[in-house]
């Protein structure tokens, strides 16, 4: 990337975070930053009622949730961070990124705004996160609903999966910009939502310049001698637990969801049809019926 194309990228770097700051105040969500050991957080809040912390995927955002936070905020008060290494907080590279690390993270994020307990909701990489919550955490988490969850053991490889055990591409980390736009239309079941072309080239310049990093996370977090399964944490929580997945999941194989049904048949769950990895931002509305009535029924 010559300078030109750097002062370009900073550019639409500006008017992106801009747009984005004018949307959460559109939505009464309030950002904020919190800065722990680790590092500064950024992170936005609105709402009342019972805490729920929402968890993005890897190689994703805060912003993922926007679609359904206004309808959360009714009812919960609702917490949106970017996680350490991702968004606009903070990125060191000499912390581990397990989940197990990641979730002690965010134990100590809700200690710090003086969360005792609460629901707890993610997203990929986000759901792996939540379920792990929810198993070490008894105590504290109320409730885990996970979209679309990595670390199921057992559950058939996926697209990505496989491309990672039998050539060792790891398709998730983009190299240049067309590499990024591959990765975005693999997270959706038909056309990405619509988006200015000059965020999605800021976005996918910001994981181009991460890349080192971003390889470094999907290391530790798939490292599976690192990390616990999915599995034995669904089955050691005690939180009641919603599960929904995406039939059409090329990132991870839609089959993790009756893997998890089979271990915890407690656990609610709800497939989607014609939806792809982030139902949450594929299906805002069904997803939000589905976590609405999970919550009615408690």
């Amino acid at each position: 990337m010559n300078w030109f194309e750097k002062i370009l990228m900073r550019v639409y770097g500006w008017v992106t975070r801009r747009l984005i700051s004018a949307r959460y105040k559109q939505l009464g969500l309030k950002e904020l930053r919190l800065q722990r050991p680790e590092g500064s957080w950024s992170y936005v809040t609105g709402g009342q009622g019972p805490a729920l912390i929402l968890v993005h995927g890897f190689g994703a955002n805060k912003e993922n949730w926007l679609a359904v936070a206004p309808r959360l905020m009714k009812t919960h008060t609702v917490y949106i961070p970017d996680l350490i290494g991702f968004g606009e907080s903070d990125k060191p590279t000499q912390v581990s990124y397990t989940v197990s690390a990641q979730s002690e993270r965010l134990i100590g994020f809700a200690d710090a705004l003086g969360i005792s307990q609460f629901h707890v909701g993610g997203n990929s990489m986000g759901g792996y996160i939540s379920g792990v919550l929810a198993g070490l955490y008894p105590e504290r988490v109320l409730s885990a609903w996970m979209l679309n969850p990595a670390g199921v053991q057992g559950a058939e490889p996926s697209e990505v999966a496989k491309a990672f055990l039998e050539q060792g591409r790891l398709v998730l980390v983009p190299e240049n910009y067309g590499q990024y736009q591959n990765i975005v239309q693999m997270c959706f079941s038909g056309e990405p939502p619509a988006m200015p072309g000059f965020m999605r080239k800021y976005f996918g310049w910001v994981n181009v310049m991460n890349r080192d990093l971003l390889k470094q996370v999907f290391y530790d977090f798939t490292n599976p001698e690192a990390n616990p399964t999915l599995n034995d944490m669904v089955t050691k929580a005690r939180a009641r637990m919603l599960l929904v997945w995406g039939d059409q999941d090329r990132l991870v194989d839609v089959s993790g969801l009756q893997v998890l049904k089979q271990l915890n048949p407690a656990i609610q769950t709800q497939l989607l049809e014609n939806t792809g990895h982030c139902p949450m931002v594929d299906r805002p509305k069904q997803v939000l019926e589905a976590y609405l009535a999970f919550q009615a029924a408690a």
